[in-house]
């Protein structure tokens, strides 16, 4: 009986023991699993890239380039001698250009600053500069004073630009009343059309001898000669004060476009619109009967037409699938599917495979396109070398300009401009290793591209706002620098410092997180892994409570046991 109470005594007291040794168990395992939650290993953020970039429709370029027949200087490089390759126009030192439009022998430039420049024919003061003297260099149109220009069209004698107010003025040959001022009188200086009352306009364009403008109400006026129809109101009577197109009730205008005697308009369905003359099929109806009210051209199943582009007798259009049609004409090959056969129908420019259309320009008989890769295209008759392809040979089909990447195109009687692309650069930094740790050796690598000439210069390698080396650009655009980095977050950057015209960039950062090696306490550890925080908060607290209270009954119970009276 002893004995069995002697065993009774020893197996409580084996139990307790085992329940204490649990219970020391369980606060380990709370204390260590915290710790092993509250520290995660070394992060890594894969680096990208950054580009210096701006918006195609407000970029600011420093260069026109420009080519073709050049008579009277409105290729602008301070001669007067023909290009069948593009040159640089002559602008004044310090001027970015937003905008260009072509006559028949002069040429505009609206800068970024409000104001209008202007080169080339002057015969009937088109340069608006209060003279009618040839110029073979960009001067100044006197503007009224504190005028802002936010929009110019170039028509064959004359010259027109929209106004921060949203009105109009125009300068040049008035014979038609093309001026809208009221009179027949040519101005050598700009004057106001003479608008409707209240009306704001938002674009213009420019044909032979008569302007159209489309208003903030999405409506459309026409002034000058209306010889065939032109002004699109239903008569043929010239006009030198703006007057109202007929439109089909319910029409909104959102682009349009003016050739030698004819019109064309884009519509908010996607239509095309087009009045005035039709011997040539320019209208794309499908017959050769001039209008003086607008007629309606469908574009192809599923697409819709989004820009319009006049020239002599013939006319141009992109799609918004990115495609090219042209109707009318097609002497020279300006319709670009490959024959010389007149069509009144629109009909598909055979593009270069995989090509995207953004932006079209017509001149006299030629047509130019730029894609949506910033690469310039010409076809139609090339006898002052207006397409830029080095050659005075018409071209049935679009060929390559020899160009830079270009963001606007345009085309007068027998010359070509374009606004080129300003460049970019990209810069891109690679850490290698991804994921170092202390004491390990790291490489920086970044690379520059830029879209315009090879990328010189240095690159600086920063941590945080530190600078870590400033190192030269390789001939094979890159940079780089090797170091060790203590423990800590470190976030790490690459900025390029350009010596050409090759613009300054920065790459996005990258971030690492470097721990101290495991068998080093004393280093402290940092980064954004300590606290915890997050979702995971809650459930390892609760955890960590559960065995911690758990462990501590278990041992208080050991204790309360191993402290009372033995039985006797």
């Amino acid at each position: 009986m002893r004995k069995l109470g002697q065993r009774s005594v020893h197996d409580v007291g084996a139990r307790w023991t085992r329940w204490a040794i649990a219970g020391w168990c369980l606060l380990t395992t709370a204390v260590a699993g915290t710790q092993a939650l509250a520290v995660s290993p070394a992060i890594a953020v894969s680096p990208t890239a950054a580009q210096n970039t701006l918006s195609p429709s407000t970029a600011a370029s420093d260069t026109i380039l420009a080519w073709g027949d050049n008579l009277y200087g409105q290729l602008g490089d301070g001669t007067r001698a023909d290009r069948g390759t593009p040159v640089p126009v002559s602008l004044p030192p310090g001027t970015t250009v937003t905008g260009i439009a072509t006559g028949d022998n002069h040429s505009l430039a609206l800068t970024s600053t409000g104001t209008v420049l202007g080169w080339g024919r002057n015969r009937f003061g088109q340069l608006g500069d209060e003279t009618k003297t040839s110029r073979t260099a960009p001067v100044a149109v006197s503007l009224p004073p504190s005028t802002t220009v936010t929009a110019i069209a170039a028509g064959r004698s004359h010259s027109l630009a929209i106004t921060s107010a949203g009105t109009v003025l125009a300068w040049g040959d008035n014979f038609r009343g093309q001026l809208g001022d009221g009179t027949t009188d040519d101005s050598t200086k700009p004057v106001a059309v003479k608008l409707p009352p209240r009306t704001t306009v938002t674009a213009i364009a420019a044909g032979e001898d008569h302007s159209l403008a489309i208003t903030s109400a999405g409506t459309a006026l026409g002034w000058g000669s209306n010889s065939v129809g032109q002004l699109g109101d239903g008569t043929t009577n010239d006009s030198t004060t703006p007057v109202a197109v007929s439109l089909s009730p319910g029409t909104t205008v959102t682009d349009l476009a003016a050739g030698r005697f004819h019109s064309l308009a884009i519509t908010s369905a996607g239509t095309a619109l087009g009045w005035g003359d039709n011997v040539h099929g320019q209208l794309g109806d499908g017959t050769n009967t001039s209008s003086n009210t607008p007629v309606t051209v469908s574009p192809p199943t599923g697409t819709a037409f989004t820009a319009v582009a006049a020239g002599r007798f013939h006319s141009l259009a992109v799609t918004s699938a990115g495609t090219a049609l042209a109707a009318g004409d097609n002497l020279y090959g300006q319709l670009g599917d490959g024959t010389n056969t007149s069509s009144n129908t629109f009909v598909t420019v055979n593009l270069p495979p995989d090509t995207t259309i953004t932006a079209i320009a017509v001149g006299r008989s030629h047509s130019l396109g730029v894609t949506a890769t910033g690469a310039a295209l010409g076809w139609g008759i090339n006898d002052d070398g207006q397409l830029g392809d080095g050659s005075t040979t018409n071209r049935t089909t679009p060929q390559a300009v020899d160009l830079p990447l270009s963001t606007t195109v345009v085309g007068g009687f027998g010359h070509s401009l374009a606004l080129a692309a300003p460049p970019t650069s990209t810069t891109a930094l690679q850490v290698t290793p991804p994921s170092p740790t202390a004491g390990q050796e790291v490489t920086l690598t970044a690379t520059v591209t830029c879209t315009g000439e090879p990328p010189t210069g240095t690159v600086t390698f920063r941590t945080n706002t530190t600078a870590l080396a400033t190192e030269p650009l390789t001939t094979g655009a890159t940079a780089t620098h090797t170091t060790t980095l203590p423990a800590g977050t470190h976030t790490l950057t690459a900025g390029y410092t350009s010596t050409n015209t090759c613009p300054d960039s920065e790459s996005i950062s990258t971030s690492i997180t470097i721990h101290p090696p495991p068998d080093d306490p004393d280093l402290p550890i940092t980064g954004p892994d300590l606290p915890i925080t997050g979702p995971d908060l809650p459930t390892t607290i609760g955890a960590a409570s559960l065995l911690i209270g758990t462990g501590a009954i278990l041992i208080q119970l050991t204790h309360r046991r191993r402290s009372a009276p033995r039985p006797r």
